[in-house]
């Protein structure tokens, strides 16, 4: 029951997208298929962080779970737990200590650099109204980057 009241605390008190309550409910039912499967009692006060750091295991090494999901799933957690414990439906919160994974942030390559060499090509042989601008406007902005690619 505890369940359904945090999805209903989140789409209506919290307003959250469909998308992230569909994906929330889908991570607590995953954990709590995984304490079925282990014969755990699903009653709040009974589950540990060694329970949720055996879930978070498995997922990882079994199912191959990237960082970024099992940051999620850490994060549905946390907030299930911290509603759990406004609501005085549990009394120590099993989430205290189970650490984040780091999530690599790698830039976006736009261009590579026989790409930006066409394109000042193209630029250069432009014979439009504004090419000279756009010429003079990318140079200033790309040089930097041509710079370091170079």
């Amino acid at each position: 029951m505890q369940w359904m009241n945090f999805y209903f605390n989140l789409e209506i008190e919290k307003n959250y997208s469909q998308h992230t309550l569909d994906r929330y409910s889908y991570d607590l039912k995953l954990f709590k298929d995984f304490l079925v499967k282990h014969d755990r009692s699903l009653a709040l006060n009974d589950i540990s962080k060694t329970l949720v750091r055996r879930f978070l295991q498995e997922k990882i090494t079994k199912d191959k779970m990237q960082a970024r999901t099992i940051h999620r799933k850490i994060s549905c957690l946390r907030s299930f737990t911290k509603y759990c414990t406004r609501e005085n439906l549990l009394m120590n919160d099993f989430m205290v200590g189970i650490e984040i994974p780091k999530i690599d942030n790698k830039l976006p390559v736009y261009m590579t650099l026989s790409e930006l060499q066409q394109l000042f090509r193209f630029l250069d042989s432009d014979t439009r109204r504004f090419s000279k601008r756009n010429n003079v406007m990318l140079s200033c902005l790309l040089q930097p980057v041509c710079v370091v690619l170079n």
